[in-house]
């Protein structure tokens, strides 16, 4: 049977954990079927952790394991450079060294390149949105309870919305729950209440355990008495230029760039595209939820009706 390295069983267990065929893993790692078949049949639950074990007590000791096989190239070409996912998600869960995925990058190694990657640490001026108008009226957040910031309560979502293009279009509204980091797209004609406050509505009416909502003071959210009236629940407003103040929203909404550029139209973005680019946002591992994903985490305490 073909020798597996702890890194390519690592690389079957997370397709395992995100639904893929033993057909479909075959091919990922580049291995026929049957061996993937006989590997995954070794431990159930399948752990990669477990089964390196049994497979070395078999074998006499060959040395390590720890440059980039064809396997790993794979799965990091396909989840850095399709799903965005970040060098360190990555390597959290091949169980390798994240310096190590950017000594392959900058070598010239995997179909990656270090424009590919998150901006993290970047600050750059915040630009018009195109909003000139704003109004000031609503409950500020400094009236929002202290405790939605510590963010161990479910319930507590950011709501903003994204536009595309030169020139002004169709946008997504974006709602992210604090707790779980959840984030979902909704894509609406218009940036203006008479678009978005429906919306809201009918997004939020399927969430029975919903507590509060945060938005910036665009013209978006202006019947927000509305919504309140409809909902029962308290609707908060930042203080202006102040994207901090919703911060997973701003986070996720950048994520969500990466798929969706700032000079791509909104109205060119169907909706099976959308909904394949809601579950690779909510499917990935993150080290801020102990690497759950933000759609188990959102399962887990959401109640819908």
């Amino acid at each position: 049977m073909t020798s597996l390295s702890s890194q390519e069983r690592t690389v079957i267990q997370t397709l395992l954990e995100l639904n893929y065929s033993v057909r479909a893993i075959a091919r990922f790692i580049k291995l026929s079927p049957s061996i993937v078949s006989i590997e995954i049949h070794q431990v159930t639950p399948y752990k990669a952790e477990i089964a390196h074990a049994l497979a070395l007590k078999k074998r006499h000791p060959r040395g390590r394991h720890d440059t980039l096989t064809p396997a790993i190239a794979v799965f990091l070409n396909h989840h850095i450079g399709i799903l965005k996912w970040s060098p360190e998600t990555a390597a959290h869960v091949l169980g390798i060294a994240f310096k190590a995925i950017y000594n392959w990058i900058h070598h010239g190694l995997l179909k990656i390149k270090v424009s590919d990657l998150p901006d993290k640490g970047i600050r750059r001026k915040r630009q018009s949105d195109g909003r000139r108008r704003v109004f000031a009226h609503g409950r500020s957040i400094e009236k929002r309870p202290k405790a939605v910031q510590l963010r161990q309560e479910f319930g507590h979502f950011e709501v903003d919305t994204m536009q595309s293009g030169k020139v002004r279009g169709d946008v997504l509204v974006t709602i992210t729950e604090r707790l779980s980091r959840q984030h979902i797209m909704r894509h609406f004609s218009g940036r203006n209440s008479q678009a978005v406050t429906p919306a809201i509505i009918r997004f939020f009416n399927g969430i029975k355990n919903a507590k509060s909502i945060t938005v910036d003071h665009g013209r978006e959210f202006a019947k927000y008495d509305e919504i309140e009236e409809v909902l029962g629940i308290p609707m908060y407003f930042a203080h202006p230029y102040s994207p901090e103040e919703r911060g997973s929203n701003e986070v996720l909404n950048r994520y969500v760039r990466r798929f969706i550029p700032k000079e791509r139209k909104i109205e060119t973005i169907n909706q099976k595209e959308l909904d394949q680019i809601n579950h690779w946002v909510n499917a990935r591992p993150m080290k801020v939820l102990n690497w759950q994903s933000p759609r188990k985490v959102f399962q887990q305490f959401a109640v819908f009706g």
